[in-house]
Parts: C-alpha cells; structure tokens; sequence
C-alpha cells in the first residue's frame, strides 16, 4: 500500500516523500480513507503509531486549495505537543500554500497574534490559550470544517472539558470531528458521547496495549536506593534515556543531581516556561542531552524515535500513564527497553501493572533489570524487544520507513 493509494494528491504526496515516509502504518491506512470521506471519526493507536500524520494529511487534503481562512482546528494538551504537531503538519504541508499556526500559553499573545495576521489555516491550540485569543476576538471558529481533539484522555485528565465545551459552542454546526489518542480509558466514553455519537472507529491493537517492540523490566528497590541504581544503570547507557518522575520538584531536583555528577542530563516540567522545555527538548532530540529527567504531562510532547529506554525512576499511578510512558520508545520499527524502579510502598501499582502485561505477552522469566536492586521474576516480556541487561542499542529502523509522526 502507497500513501498515494489512499486518495491523497501530488500536493500532499510530495510533503509525504520531503519528510522520508513510504509506506503508511496501520492506522493511517485504515483512517486516512475515512476521513476523506468525510466521516467523524475516533483513532485509538499505541504511542509512535502514526496518529498526527493519520488526521494532520487527510486535514490538509481537505483544505488544500480552499478559500483562505481558519478552516482546521486541532486541540491538544501541552505547549509540547502543540510544537511538535504543528511542526508535523508544517512539513507535510510544504507544497500546499496552506498556513499552519500555534496558540499556547507561557509566550506573549501578540506574538501569537501577529502569526494569525499574516495568514492562518489551522490553528493547533491549547484549550486554555484559545479561548484567550477568542475572547479578544484574534481568531474567529465560524468557517471551521474539521476539528480534532488530538491525546483526548490526557486533556481529560488534565481537567480541560469545561475548556472544550466553551470551544465547541463556538463551531459551527457542520464540520467533521475526529478524536485520536493512545489510550481510551472508560471516563473518556462520556467525551465520545457528547462530540461524537455516531463516529466510526479505528482501533489499533487493544485499549491500553503496549507496543510489541518493548521489553519489560522491574527492579525491586528501597526509596533511598533508587538515585544510586539509577546512575549506576545510565552510567551502561550510550543512547538517550527517558527517566519519569511524578512530581515536579522531584524532577529537577533529580535532574539537577545527574548534571552534577557530570552526566549529559537535564530536567523538563511544567515550572519551567515554554522557551526553557523547547530548548530542552531541542537538546535532548539533538543528543546534547542524553538523559532527560521529566514529568508525564511535560513528556506528552515529546516525540523522539531512537530513545532507547525509559526509566520509571516513580513508578506510575497508574495503567494507562504506564503504557503512555514506556510508550516513548520502541518507536519507528525499533527495538526499545522500560526498566521501572518499584519501591515497597509501590508494589500494588507494580502488580496491576504486571498482571496486565501477563495478559498481552508470554511472561519473561529472566528475572527485572537490577542495577544493583532486587529483580522481580516475572516481568512482563514485549515479545520482540531486546533484553534490557545488554549495553548495545536497540536494533535500527525498519527496510521500509512509516511515518510515525
């Protein structure tokens, strides 16, 4: 299958060869077509699967040659991932003429604004700041055709629905909707419910799967152990290494304890401004930095294809926080490895965790990734993924690239 079999024009075809890609993923081939036919539509895909270029292509062969003006709006939850999907959209749209804009917080408006001035097509917005410049009248959702509400569960743990109801009064009554998102936890339902009642959707793999290219390991440790295990186990790094934590003093306090041992590390979170997180995103996708301590609303825009591992340095509170932060790496048709630090206190959000992994893939009985800790037996295996106890990288991209974005 070619992008150009699934209705897209030379426009678009050509932004899609610019940026490398050659053959769709699984839900771009099976939405994409949707879309184009005009269908509302809900998109459930793991991490790295290809979900921005899935609704950001069919988007523009939409708008594509239309009358200028704010027609496509996408509705994310962090100034992250607003970046990151406008710099997506940005590229696929190289040949189109069509206008791609941002509006987030943390930078001032009038920058902002002036962007709109100069021509605009879509907006990705954070909800927050959109209803600020539809207040002072910046920007208008009158001609709006297609509106996505892209990483939906997070906006809703995040507490963003009041903001979405007060933006989807301002559409128009005739347009598309489509939701896309990693995870589709129950509470989401009542989203579903309200915006979009007779979707169709595209589910890739299961809800709240993890990708097969990731292999599972736990390590059995005190509180007090975890910062030395932790530099002992990147000190064996060579690649770039995700490292979560749950709270936002704690991850700059450890961010800052690596960089003081010497260590190519730094910390993003939501204290820090927006121009501080983009300089440390740029660093760390560029390899300056190779470890980059975060929190998991900060790493929701993080979207890097060669990490070679993730850290949960605090466990997770949750199933689908797991599954989004492991998520992070074996991107792209790679290998990638998640090693979890699971102190005494967090043994019951391990076990939830570990009886749902027994459930997708055979169990690994190579015992967890210690580092100098109390392996647990049992971690669940991701099938196709490297052992995490190797030094190597994981093993490279696939003959043929998708396009993961």
């Amino acid at each position: 299958m070619t992008f150009a079999s699934l209705g897209l024009s030379e426009p678009i075809l050509r932004g899609v060869r610019a940026v490398g890609y050659e053959t769709p993923t699984d839900i771009q081939a099976s939405a994409i077509p949707k879309i184009l036919a005009g269908q509302d539509l809900i998109g459930l895909g793991q991490t790295g699967s290809g979900k921005t270029a899935a609704f950001g292509l069919p988007m523009l062969e939409k708008l594509v040659g239309g009358t200028p003006g704010l027609r496509g709006l996408i509705v994310v939850p962090t100034r992250e991932l607003c970046v990151q999907v406008a710099e997506n959209l940005r590229q696929y749209a190289a040949f189109t003429g069509l206008h791609v804009c941002t509006a987030f917080g943390g930078v001032d408006m009038s920058i902002q604004e002036s962007a709109f001035k100069r021509g605009i097509d879509i907006v990705v917005a954070c909800p927050g700041r959109l209803i600020d410049h539809l207040e002072r009248r910046n920007l208008t959702l009158e001609k709006v055709q297609i509106v996505v509400l892209d990483e939906s569960d997070r906006m809703l743990d995040m507490g963003f629905m009041p903001q979405i109801r007060r933006i989807f009064i301002r559409l128009p009554q005739e347009r598309q909707n489509l939701l896309f998102s990693a995870t589709m936890p129950k509470e989401v339902e009542g989203l579903v419910h309200d915006f979009l009642p007779h979707a169709e959707r595209v589910q890739i793999g299961t809800r709240s799967q993890s990708a097969k290219t990731i292999q599972h390991r736990f390590a059995a440790v005190n509180v007090t152990e975890k910062p030395r295990i932790l530099e002992r186990l990147l000190e064996n790094e060579s690649g770039k290494v995700l490292v979560f934590v749950n709270k936002k003093i704690g991850c700059e306090r450890l961010g800052n304890t690596l960089k003081r041992d010497g260590m190519p590390a730094d910390a993003i979170h939501g204290d820090k401004g927006a121009e501080q997180r983009h300089v440390v995103l740029q660093a760390f996708t560029r390899g300056k930095v190779r470890f980059l301590v975060a929190t998991d609303v900060a790493a929701r825009g993080i979207d890097v294809d060669d990490i070679d591992l993730v850290v949960n340095y605090d466990f997770p509170l949750g199933l689908e926080d797991y599954i989004h932060r492991t998520g992070r790496t074996g991107r792209a048709g790679r290998s990638g490895r998640a090693v979890s630090l699971v102190a005494p206190s967090e043994k019951r959000l391990f076990l939830a965790v570990h009886r749902h992994l027994k459930g997708e893939a055979p169990v690994d009985d190579g015992g967890g990734e210690s580092r100098g800790g109390r392996g647990y037996r049992g971690g669940g295996g991701g099938g196709s993924g490297r052992s995490s106890g190797g030094r190597g990288r994981p093993g490279g991209r696939s003959s043929s690239r998708h396009a993961t974005s």
